[in-house]
């Protein structure tokens, strides 16, 4: 899987610019945030993208990953597992954006 997000990064990139590396980071973010983060990383360090370029394809895959999670949430748990769940999953996302939107640097 993560060879398949790299390839498809590193080709949308190449086509779209970062607006294409931002599309594959959401997209690969509904099946796993992990590999959409760790295809930014890679094209990071090969100098593809800047470390400041990565950023918001990072939060794209967290949060189509997060808006995933929500549905499984209410579809395998039922209303009374999701309502319980997914405030939490909301309420990380917003603070992951709020804080790379707000410039909120805590180190």
């Amino acid at each position: 899987m993560l060879a398949c997000i790299l390839v498809a990064s590193a080709a949308l990139q190449d086509i779209f610019g970062e607006k294409g590396t931002f599309i594959a980071a959401a997209l690969a973010g509904f099946a796993d945030t992990h590999s959409a983060a760790i295809s930014i990383a890679t094209l990071v360090s090969s100098g593809r993208i800047t470390p400041d370029g990565a950023i918001l394809p990072i939060l794209a895959g967290l949060t189509t990953n997060t808006v995933s999670k929500m549905i499984f949430a209410a579809i395998s748990g039922g209303s009374a597992f999701a309502i319980r769940v997914i405030p939490g999953l909301i309420v990380v996302a917003l603070a992951a954006w709020a804080g790379t939107l707000l410039g909120v640097n805590l180190i």
